[in-house]
C-alpha cells in the first residue's frame, strides 16, 4: 500500500523566511555565548601550553615576540596540536565543565539561521567537531564538515573558498556539515530500536541494524534456521532499518515475519521506504530481487517477492520548487521512525502483524510516528517536519557527546 502525503500547502510562507520555532535563543544571545566559548577554549589551550606540552612555545613566555607567537598559535594551530598530542582529546575537552556546557546545550539554546536552518556555531566549536571527526568513533553527527571541506586549522571551508575545479554544489550549504548520517548516528538510532524490541513478550521481536539490506535478510534467514533446530513453534518478527546497499546510501525499513518450521520462506515481507513519489518506491524492484536472492524457492514455486507488501511513506520532500538546501534527506530518521512504529505494533498488537491488512498496519504505524504525523495517515506540514529534523540532528550530536563524556 502506498500512502500519498501532501508536500506543500497553498499560501504557505516560503520556508526560508520562517524562523525555527523550536528554539528560544536570539542571534544576539547565541553570538555572545559563542564569543564566551571561544575565549574559554583559548584560555584552556593557553593553560595547556603553559604546562610545557608544546615546549618550543612555553620555554620563554616573557618576551613580547614569544607572547605574540603564542597568541597567534592559539588563534590558529593550537587546537589541532592539542588533538594530535592526546589519545582522546574530545573526552578531555568535555571534562571541562564550561566547555561541556556549551557543546552539550540543547536545541532550544542554539540559534538556527533562517536560511537552511544552519546552527550558528562558535569558531572553536566548529573546529572541535571537525578535528574530532578525524578520530575513529569520535564523529559528532551532523556537526562536522568532511575532510575535503576543512582547512589547515580545522575550519570549515565555504563554497566560495574551494578550488575552482571543485565539484561541490553551491546550494546544499553546510546543512549541519555532513549531509548524510554517519555510522555514529546510525548506531545511536540502532540502540533506540533494540531497546524497543526488548519490550516484546507475546511474539519475539528483533531489530536488525547491521550490514546492508542483503546482509540483514541473510541474518534473518540464519536466525530462523537456528530456531528450527530448537523446535520453536512461535512466529518471530524481524524489523530491519539499514542502508539499501554499499553503492546506495539511502536507508529503508522492512518487516519480515518468520516461522521456525519454514526458515527458507518468510510468512510476510513488508517493505517500507521513505520515498515514493510516483506511487511505488524507486527501490522496489531492487528489494524484490534481494528478497528472492536470499530466499530462493524450489523450481515451479512462487517467488517470495510475490508476497511483498508496500508500506512506503512519502516522507522525503524531494520536489520541485524547494531549494536543495531545504530538501529533507533525513532518511535515517524517517526509516528509524517507521521501524520503531513497526516494533511497537509487533509488541502491542502481534495479531495485526500476523494477519492484519496492509491498510490497517499503515494506519497504526503512522499513528505511532508523532514526529511526522498529527494522527494516523495525517502528516505534519513540511515546514514542521523540516524543523523536527533540524532538532533531531542537533540532539543526535548531543547524544554522541554525552556518551563520550559519560554524562
Amino acid at each position: 500500500m502506498h500512502v500519498a502525503i501532501p508536500i506543500s500547502s497553498d499560501g504557505e510562507e516560503p520556508m526560508e523566511n520562517q524562523p525555527i520555532t523550536y528554539t528560544t535563543t536570539t542571534r544576539e544571545r547565541a553570538e555572545a555565548a559563542n564569543e564566551r566559548f571561544d575565549e574559554l577554549v583559548k584560555q584552556y589551550l593557553r593553560d595547556w601550553i603553559s604546562h610545557g606540552t608544546v615546549t618550543h612555545l612555553s620555554d620563554d613566555l616573557s618576551s613580547g615576540d614569544a607572547a605574540h607567537d603564542l597568541d597567534e598559535f592559539i588563534e590558529t594551530g593550537a587546537l589541532r596540536s592539542f588533538f594530535k598530542h592526546h589519545d582522546d582529546p574530545l573526552a578531555l575537552l568535555l571534562a571541562h565543565d564550561g566547555i561541556a556546557d556549551h557543546l552539550l546545550r540543547t536545541g532550544c539554546d542554539v540559534y538556527f539561521e533562517p536560511d537552511a536552518y544552519e546552527p550558528l556555531l562558535a569558531k572553536f566549536e566548529r573546529r572541535i567537531y571537525n578535528l574530532a571527526a578525524h578520530r575513529e568513533h569520535r564523529e559528532v553527527p551532523f556537526r562536522y564538515s568532511p575532510t575535503s571541506r576543512q582547512g589547515a586549522h580545522g575550519d570549515s571551508i565555504g563554497w566560495t573558498d574551494l578550488p575552482l575545479d571543485h565539484t561541490v554544489r553551491e546550494d546544499i550549504g553546510y546543512y549541519f556539515g555532513t549531509r548524510r548520517s554517519d555510522e555514529t548516528a546510525l548506531n545511536i538510532l540502532a540502540r533506540q530500536l533494540h531497546r524497543e524490541a526488548d519490550l516484546a513478550h507475546e511474539m519475539p521481536v528483533y531489530a536488525i541494524t547491521e550490514g546492508y539490506m542483503l546482509e540483514s535478510l541473510q541474518a534473518i534467514k540464519t536466525a530462523a534456521e537456528c530456531l528450527l533446530a530448537t523446535d520453536n513453534e512461535q512466529f518471530h518478527c524481524f524489523v530491519v532499518q539499514r542502508r539499501h546497499a554499499a553503492n546506495d546510501r539511502h536507508l529503508g525499513a522492512a518487516l519480515v515475519l518468520m516461522h521456525p518450521a519454514q526458515p527458507h520462506t518468510p510468512q510476510r515481507v513488508i517493505f517500507c521506504d521513505t520515498l515514493s513519489p510516483n506511487g511505488q518506491p524507486p527501490w522496489w524492484n531492487t528489494f524484490r530481487n534481494t528478497v528472492d536472492a536470499v530466499f530462493p524457492q524450489p523450481e515451479g514455486a512462487a517467488p517470495v517477492s510475490d508476497r511483498l507488501e508496500d508500506g512506503a511513506l512519502n516522507l522525503q520532500r524531494l520536489h520541485e520548487g524547494v531549494p536543495v538546501r531545504h530538501q529533507d534527506i533525513d532518511c535515517a530518521f524517517y526509516s528509524a521512525s517507521i521501524a520503531r512504529a513497526l516494533i511497537q505494533l509487533a509488541v502491542q498488537f502481534p495479531d495485526l502483524i500476523l494477519s492484519g491488512s496492509m491498510e490497517a498496519i499503515v494506519h497504526e504505524m503512522t499513528a505511532r510516528m508523532p514526529d511526522y504525523f498529527v494522527e494516523a495517515n495525517i502528516p505534519k506540514p513540511p515546514t514542521i517536519v523540516r524543523e523536527i529534523n533540524v532538532i533531531r540532528r542537533w540532539n543526535t550530536g548531543r547524544e554522541a557527546l554525552m556518551q563520550i563524556s559519560g554524562k
